[in-house]
């Protein structure tokens, strides 16, 4: 055998003990994540902000609009021009 087989026998080696490894930590995270969920980690309200944020940086416009509109309504409302 020379170098190259050798490296392939070993890399094949390693997928195929590695692989089964992963996925059963994977499993085990996927399982033990609900239990972190009551923790009061608030990943989805992390996730929910940065959504947020981008919305603003990508579109500065779009939060003016919406402001404009509010004060438009609240005008209709008073009886205002």
């Amino acid at each position: 055998m020379d170098f190259m087989q050798i490296c392939v026998l070993g890399g094949l080696i390693l997928v195929v003990i590695l692989t089964p490894c992963m996925m059963v930590m994977f499993i085990k995270d996927l399982f033990s994540h609900k239990s972190r969920t009551g923790l009061g980690s608030g990943g989805g309200g992390g996730i929910i902000g940065a959504m947020m944020e981008m919305d603003r940086i990508v579109n500065p416009a779009g939060q003016h609009v919406q402001e404009a509109k509010e004060v438009e309504h609240e005008e209709e409302g008073i009886g205002g021009e």
